[in-house]
């Protein structure tokens, strides 16, 4: 029985890999990637194949070749970190092997690694791509010509709906294929948190029947190496990109499991666990950018009767805000999903930041807007409701400051909304 190779992401160039050979059906997904790693993904059909990942320099030359074996333990799902080889600042080209022969190798299946020193950041920030209405690759086509550094998938990405172990894993197999993200994804970075149709249950936080099953899933096709506080839950990540440090949060595995915190006698939304990384964080890192993202919006205007936001945990919300600004944390932005509606908002310095620090939330990637969600807000700077929108960031470093462009965008590449950051201006 010949074994077909799916990797997350491609079609392969037919002068390099003959598409006819049954090994091959599409290629590999970029996880995680640091000026020191690199770590690439793929799925094979059968368990115990030798699956064979090799890193090449801009001439072909082969650098490095790790091997693993598929199985279905982990849903003959393979990944490769790396390490030999890479250099900050330059482009590499990979390959997969199974059996011996070439089953992944295109012209485009590239790594970028990012320099250490001053540098720029292009990331791209979406949430909500429901199958039933991401159909065609308008929107991925749109996000690959701003050539991204990053991609960041804020939850409901795919949208699962149950905790069922097969069906998680069966959902992010498809969405992996959805017409033209699964080009973007073998040369763009990428990392992931949830939210709730992706966690399992529509506006869950928390304790649910089998989330493990949700977690093992989810881990199974994220690349993103550490995630979450190891055995124990959670898929909360960060990293950095130039002048940007994002921290991806995990707004619904913790959500009311333990008191808060901030304050004992009410529940939690992040965890102990989760609010000691993130202030360690916060307080160490050195980005002159740094951005708070999770799938739950960071205020509390949303349709009626929903309980899923940052003000249904006002102290830990709030807590945050004075957090930053006790400790004289600069350049906080904080980027949300979920509620089918793109809105930029701007909350005072009296909040407890010192500085304005605004919330972009970015929703849908999909076409379905929800007009119930046009909620008043006394922050509010901007509201549309548009299908098919992303969120870009584009940071650089200029000769005596940093800047930063936020722009809300349409699949056709139209700018909605945007505003200009100096990272000089951010602070309290």
């Amino acid at each position: 029985m010949p074994a077909f190779l799916f990797c997350v992401a491609l079609l392969i160039s037919s002068s390099e890999v003959n598409v006819e050979d049954p090994l091959i059906t599409s290629g590999p997904v970029i996880g995680r990637v640091t000026p020191e790693k690199a770590h690439v993904w793929c799925r094979v059909d059968a368990a115990d194949r030798k699956v064979e990942g090799i890193l090449l320099d801009s001439v072909g030359k082969e650098l490095s070749r790790l091997v693993q074996t598929s199985s279905v333990d982990t849903d003959l799902t393979v990944e490769f970190v790396f390490e030999k080889g890479i250099r900050p600042g330059e482009t590499f080209r990979y390959r997969i092997d199974v059996d011996g022969k070439p089953a992944a190798f295109a012209e485009d299946q590239r790594l970028e690694i990012p320099s250490d020193g001053p540098s720029e950041a292009r990331l791209i920030f979406g949430s909500c791509a429901n199958k039933k209405v991401v159909k065609a690759d308008g929107i991925w086509r749109a996000i690959r010509e701003r050539k991204p550094h990053q991609l960041v998938f804020l939850g409901d990405t795919p949208y699962i709906d149950s905790t069922d172990l097969e069906k998680q894993r069966s959902a992010h197999r498809d969405f992996w294929k959805y017409p033209g993200l699964d080009q973007l994804v073998r040369s763009t970075a990428v990392a992931s948190t949830w939210d709730d149709h992706d966690y399992g249950v529509n506006d869950a936080v928390g304790e649910i029947r089998n989330r493990h099953n949700s977690r093992q899933a989810f881990l199974e096709y994220h690349p993103l190496g550490s995630m979450g506080d190891g055995e124990g839950g959670g898929v909360y990540t960060r990293f950095r990109r130039g002048p940007v440090e994002v921290f991806l949060l995990d707004t619904r595995w913790y959500g009311k499991t333990e008191p808060s915190p901030l304050d004992p006698e009410k529940p939690t939304l992040l965890g102990k666990a989760q609010w000691q990384w993130l202030k360690s964080g916060l307080k160490e890192s050195t980005a002159p950018f740094k951005i708070i993202s999770s799938g739950m919006i960071f205020n509390g205007s949303v349709r009626k009767g929903k309980p899923d936001n940052w003000m249904m945990y006002p102290h830990e919300r709030n807590g945050l805000l004075e957090y930053i600004g006790e400790e004289g944390i600069s350049g906080v932005m904080i980027v949300t999903g979920d509620i089918h509606r793109c809105r930029h908002l701007s909350y005072p310095p009296e909040e407890g930041g010192g500085y304005a620090i605004d919330e972009w939330i970015t929703s849908p990637l999909g076409n379905f807007v929800i007009e119930a969600a046009n909620v008043p807000h006394p922050s509010l700077v901007f509201d549309g409701g548009e299908p098919a929108v992303f969120l870009s960031v584009e940071a650089k470093d200029l000769s005596d400051d940093v800047e930063l462009w936020s722009r809300l965008i349409r699949s056709d590449g139209t700018v909605i909304h945007e505003k200009h950051y100096l990272a000089s201006k951010l602070r309290k």
